[in-house]
């Protein structure tokens, strides 16, 4: 299966006037897409977007390490809750409403195929940064981005 992310960024139209600071651009509100077979869904809208990037990171490297196998992530600004489910080489996507108190499917796919498309849109959301400041190395959240990227990377390398 082909599959792409990309994070569309909406910075804030003060603070986008100011000089670019990584704590303030790690707050700016995130749609996340994602493509599957040519087509382009909007898979989670948050604020806080490095919140939500290493909370979904981390999670994939649980799952790796096999310290958990289901991971929920929060969404800021709404009530939504995304719960990820790995079993079988598969990774199955649902979105609890809590202001209807549905659960919805959002999606099931090969968990390699999800990492390696978040991984790669990861990196150049972490490589945009530091075009951006040259001191991007001076915030503790910016390394620890770079730290998952190279974990995530590094379990994608043992299974090819």
């Amino acid at each position: 299966m082909n599959m792409k992310f990309q994070f569309d960024v909406e910075p804030d139209e003060e603070l986008v006037k100011l000089p670019f600071k990584v704590s303030t651009y790690f707050e700016y509100r995130m749609n996340m897409f994602i493509f599957q077979n040519g087509k382009k869904e909007e898979f989670c809208t948050s604020t806080f977007s490095s919140s939500i990037l290493l909370d979904l990171a981390e999670g994939l490297i649980e799952i790796y390490e096999e310290k958990d196998m289901s991971f929920t992530v929060d969404m800021f600004e709404s009530t939504y809750e995304y719960t990820f489910k790995y079993f079988q080489k598969l990774l199955t996507i649902t979105r609890y409403e809590g202001y209807n108190g549905e659960t919805l499917e959002v999606m099931k796919c090969r968990f390699e195929d999800f990492v390696a498309a978040f991984v790669k849109e990861y990196k150049s959301y972490h490589q945009y940064i530091l075009k951006q400041d040259p001191h991007a190395f001076e915030n503790e959240h910016y390394c620890m981005m770079r730290d998952q990227i190279n974990l995530l990377n590094n379990h994608l390398k043992e299974l090819i």
